[in-house]
């Protein structure tokens, strides 16, 4: 009955097959398509929107991130040291510092010393090789930017000084780790 139905809108029972097959290809290019277009909107992702693992013989990573420093996790100085600054451009500076270090990074609190009056400051840096970074920040405002090698227990170099009430200004820098 059902194939003189079909005849009856004039498809012959030949033609229906072919009709069901192409039907069928159809309806699996669609779902082909809808699946691709998905995975192109969600790359790396299943369909419940979970990472799926791309394996290419072996499980490696493509690339990797490395959070640490590059430099070897040496000590600069034991966890708490005393630093002794001297800071010289027109006036001669002294500067007595308590530093700590974590990793590459030091930092500490002290005074600073000039012409007999003396005030609190705060120390941050950091250290690569033989090379320190030192900033040390004064309680009237004054920022002193010291760069400064590293040899054994002392040090030496320059700095340039940043104030809210003067001019900038340079100068050198010579110290010890006691």
């Amino acid at each position: 009955m059902f194939i003189q139905e079909i005849q009856w809108i004039g498809v012959p029972e030949m033609n229906y097959r072919r009709y069901a097959f192409c039907l069928l290809i159809l309806v699996l290019i669609a779902v082909s398509s809808v699946a691709s277009e998905e995975s192109l909107q969600n790359p790396g992702q299943d369909a419940k929107g979970s990472a799926t693992p791309v394996i290419t013989g072996k499980n490696t990573p493509v690339s990797t991130v490395n959070t640490g420093s590059s430099e070897p996790k040496a000590r600069l100085l034991n966890p708490m040291s005393k630093w002794h600054l001297d800071l010289q451009d027109s006036k001669d500076r002294s500067v007595e510092l308590e530093v700590c270090q974590s990793n590459n990074v030091v930092f500490g609190k002290g005074r600073i010393t000039t012409d007999g009056l003396s005030q609190n400051v705060t120390a941050t840096g950091t250290f690569s090789g033989n090379k320190l970074n030192l900033d040390i920040f004064s309680e009237d405002m004054t920022l002193f930017r010291v760069v400064l090698t590293i040899s054994r227990k002392s040090f030496s170099g320059d700095y340039n000084a940043y104030s809210a009430s003067y001019v900038p200004w340079k100068g050198i820098a010579m110290g010890s780790i006691n």
